[in-house]
């Protein structure tokens, strides 16, 4: 089951009365990373967003999935005539979904996330998202006529950190880490 990676490029935060916070991010598939669908489009030609919701609020307890990707085919009514797009659905941890909630807060997104999707469900089945060999190469496809929505088995961020450089700290904050290397040399060799 491929591995697909993503990157937001907009976030908002959903509050509402009496129901569950979602994060929103508007999400691009991440360069370098290339998904074919069955619908003779590529994943990372159309626009995707991702919802993230905490676990602690009505999921099920001790389920395998963490969620769905799902395809939304391209309207063909005229009078509202939207293009395909896809939709990343995900429940965490309330404590993990805390921490994401506050680095968004603080206006900064994950730089990279992604998503295992495609998980054969049945020994009958196959599985919507594998490889392909084109042209001699090997592509990730999905099935998006036969399985628009997969089942998402796993799921993971990079989030950004600030590592301050020493010339950032002042002579102050640089004073302080020689002493603490000092300190850290004298105990080795006491």
């Amino acid at each position: 089951m491929p591995l697909v990676g993503f990157r937001p490029t907009k976030a908002r935060l959903i509050i509402e009365d009496n129901k569950a916070s979602v994060l929103v991010m508007k999400v691009v598939v991440h360069p370098g990373d290339s998904v074919k669908l069955g619908t003779g489009e590529m994943l990372e030609q159309l626009a995707g967003v991702l919802r993230i919701r905490s676990k602690d609020n009505g999921t099920r307890n001790g389920a395998k999935d963490f969620g769905s990707l799902v395809f939304i085919a391209e309207s063909e009514l005229a009078a509202d005539r939207s293009p395909a797009k896809y939709q990343i659905n995900i429940a965490m941890s309330g404590a993990k979904f805390d921490t994401l909630v506050r680095i968004a807060l603080s206006g900064r997104l994950p730089t990279k996330f992604f998503v295992d999707a495609g998980e054969r469900i049945s020994r009958a089945e196959a599985p919507g998202m594998g490889y392909e060999m084109r042209a001699g190469q090997r592509t990730k496809y999905w099935d998006t006529i036969a399985h628009r929505t997969l089942l998402v088995t796993n799921f993971s961020f990079i989030l950004p950190i600030d590592v301050p450089e020493p010339a950032g700290l002042g002579l102050f904050g640089v004073g302080v880490l020689m002493i603490g290397c000092f300190l850290g040399l004298r105990r080795r060799v006491a």
